[in-house]
């Protein structure tokens, strides 16, 4: 059974076959840890983190408007902004309590608005300045610029056909592998798990190319594991009600407190690295 990882945001600049034995070796050793019989491995990894951070570049970024000032928050960096200050206790109050009530008056949308959620979420989440700004970059560019979208697919799509897979996806990754996944008729695929997974943001569904929300067709088990303090998996639970039904949801997840979206913690997980080890044998 071959097994396929899907890497998320903020990966350019890595050496892809490091990042690729990272993830590994989190998933091994773990496996070691509880007992688990040795699988002869040979992961994939596509590796998009370059073309999509060069890509990302040439547009112009909210880092850019954070730093500089200026016009340049576009309207669904502004929404995914909202929703993670919502998500983490933010409103309007608090919004009007950094920069004055005019500002709140003039519109969410407006660059001194969201650059005070931006500091506000800086400081209610450690990670967020190092990881969240990024985030909310590649996954706005990643959905809604053409060349980007089809740049990032050319690269991981192969990946998804051929023989069977278990697929692992975390962050971005998992927004890029269920885009695909719902649009080709590819081999079974007896696990797909996401991890830190930001599927549920409304921006994210508005702008999935799939005409209804739903499990893929060729996946047989689709688990989705967060834990609820991740930033970017700002609703921790894929269900009916924030995505689609059959998705199982494992949202107890703890992870180190200064970033909870840290991929080797959800590889170290018992529950994590047990259901991979199981669909990977059969």
């Amino acid at each position: 059974m071959r097994l396929v990882f899907v890497h998320g945001m903020r990966q350019e600049g890595l050496d892809p076959e490091i990042l690729k034995a990272v993830w590994t070796r989190a998933l091994t050793d773990k496996w070691s840890e509880l007992g688990l019989a040795p699988l002869p491995l040979s992961p994939e990894m596509p590796f998009y983190g370059d073309v999509l951070d060069q890509l990302t570049t040439q547009t112009g970024d909210l880092v850019g408007v954070r730093l500089r000032g200026g016009e340049g928050t576009s309207e669904e960096q502004g929404k995914i902004l909202r929703e993670m200050a919502s998500r983490f206790g933010i409103d309007e109050a608090h919004v009007r309590e950094e920069v004055g009530a005019e500002i709140v008056a003039r519109g969410p949308l407006n660059w001194e608005y969201s650059q005070a959620l931006i500091r506000l979420l800086d400081k209610r989440l450690p990670a967020f300045g190092r990881y969240g700004l990024k985030f909310v970059v590649q996954v706005d560019a990643y959905l809604r610029r053409p060349h980007i979208t089809g740049a990032v697919d050319k690269i991981v799509q192969p990946y998804l056909e051929g023989e069977p897979y278990v697929i692992v996806a975390h962050s971005l990754g998992s927004v890029v592998a269920y885009r695909l996944l719902a649009n080709l008729a590819g081999p079974p695929v007896p696990l797909f798990i996401t991890l830190g997974s930001p599927l549920a943001f409304g921006v994210v569904k508005e702008n999935i190319v799939p005409p209804k929300l739903s499990k893929p067709n060729q996946v047989e088990s689709w688990i989705n594991a967060t834990d609820d303090r991740d930033y970017v998996a700002t609703y921790a639970s894929l269900d009916s009600k924030t995505f689609c039904e059959g998705i199982e949801n494992w949202t107890d997840i703890r992870n180190r407190n200064e970033d909870p979206h840290h991929i080797g913690d959800y590889l170290s997980n018992e529950n994590v690295a047990r259901a991979i080890h199981a669909a990977l044998r059969r």
